[in-house]
C-alpha cells in the first residue's frame, strides 16, 4: 500500500468546504445559513473561517460536521499582504497581533493546535520566492473561486510547483472564500473530497494533514495508481478533456481528448530525475480536479 496516495487508503470519501465567511466577520449569511447551504448540497463538513474570529465544530448529525476555523490576516515586511486559514484551532488561542510577520502569524495559529493553510498567495501579491523558508503550512490553495470570480487571481499552481520543485512539501486545496455579496454566486466553486475513516474532525483533520485528499471545481478523480516498479501512473477519473502530468522543471505531460470526445484515463511515465508528480483533470464545463503530489524519491524509469 502507497501510504502518501488516498486511493491506496481504506476509509470513505467526504466532501467539504474550508474557506467560507459568514455575518462573524464580513460575509452576508449568518453561520447557521452557512451551514445550512453546503448540507442540503450535499457536503459532509464546512470549516467557518471568519477573519480573524475563531469558530468552534460541532457535529450536527451522522452526515454532518463543521470544523473549528479562522482566517487571520496580516502584513510582512517582506512577504507582503497574507492571509492564513487555520483548521481545528483550540480555544483560547494565542491571537496574532496585527504586527506579526507571516512566519509568526503561522506559528500561533500552530500553538493553537491548528492546520495552517497559505490562502490565494496569487490574489494577495506573493511570490513563490517569498514563501520558500516559510515553516508549518500543511497546504496552499491552487484554487480560490472567489479571487477568480472576483479578481481573475485564483489560481495558484505556478506558486505550488515552484515550492514543490525546491523540495518544500505542500497540499493543494481548492475553496470558496464565498463571502454571500451577491446571492451565492461565490459558493460551491472549489472543494476538497478527503479519504477518512469517520466523519469526525479528529479523522477529517489528520487525512487532510496527511494528504488524503484530492481537489475540484468540477472533475472527480476515482483512482490514482502509482506503480514504482516499472514507473508509470495511471489515473481514472470523470470526463475530461484533457490530462495533466505535471512534475518538476520540464517533467510533465498533457493528454488532450479527441476533438468533441473525452478522456477518462490516461498514464504517464515516470523520468529518472522526476522528484514528484501530481495530476490535474480539466473537463468540458472548464471546472479543474487536481491531486496532491505523489513524492517519488529516486522512482522512475
Amino acid at each position: 500500500m502507497d501510504d502518501q496516495n488516498p486511493f491506496a487508503q481504506p476509509g470513505e470519501w467526504y466532501k467539504g468546504c474550508l474557506h467560507v465567511h459568514s455575518t462573524a466577520s464580513d460575509g452576508r449569511l449568518s453561520p447557521e445559513d452557512v451551514s445550512v447551504w453546503y448540507h442540503a448540497r450535499g457536503y459532509n463538513f464546512v470549516a467557518l473561517t471568519d477573519h480573524n474570529v475563531p469558530s468552534r465544530a460541532q457535529t450536527l448529525g451522522q452526515d454532518w460536521i463543521t470544523l473549528a476555523g479562522i482566517e487571520v490576516d496580516g502584513v510582512d515586511l517582506e512577504a507582503g499582504l497574507y492571509h492564513l486559514v487555520g483548521l481545528g484551532l483550540e480555544l483560547p488561542w494565542p491571537k496574532p497581533r496585527g504586527a506579526d510577520g507571516l512566519q509568526e502569524a503561522v506559528d500561533r495559529l500552530r500553538a493553537a493546535g491548528a492546520l495552517v493553510c497559505l490562502a490565494h498567495p496569487y490574489w494577495s501579491g506573493q511570490r513563490s520566492a517569498d514563501l520558500i523558508d516559510l515553516a508549518g503550512c500543511f497546504a496552499l490553495e491552487v484554487y480560490n473561486g472567489g479571487c477568480e470570480i472576483d479578481d481573475a487571481k485564483g489560481f495558484s499552481h505556478v506558486h505550488w510547483d515552484d515550492l514543490l520543485a525546491a523540495g518544500v512539501r505542500l497540499w493543494g486545496l481548492a475553496v470558496d472564500d464565498a463571502h454571500w455579496r451577491i446571492g451565492d454566486r461565490d459558493a460551491g466553486l472549489g472543494w476538497v473530497w478527503v479519504r477518512a475513516p469517520a466523519l469526525t474532525q479528529a479523522a477529517i483533520l489528520a487525512a487532510l494533514e496527511q494528504g488524503c485528499f484530492y481537489a475540484s471545481s468540477g472533475p472527480e478523480i476515482y483512482d490514482l495508481v502509482l506503480d514504482r516498479d516499472c514507473g508509470e501512473v495511471t489515473v481514472r477519473c470523470s470526463p475530461a478533456v484533457s490530462i495533466d502530468f505535471v512534475g518538476n522543471g520540464r517533467l510533465s505531460r498533457r493528454v488532450l481528448a479527441a476533438k468533441g470526445q473525452s478522456l477518462t484515463e490516461a498514464n504517464y511515465r515516470l523520468r529518472d530525475s522526476q522528484r514528484y508528480v501530481r495530476v490535474a483533470c480539466l473537463d468540458a464545463s472548464g471546472g479543474w480536479a487536481w491531486s496532491n503530489p505523489l513524492f517519488l524519491d529516486g522512482a522512475g524509469s
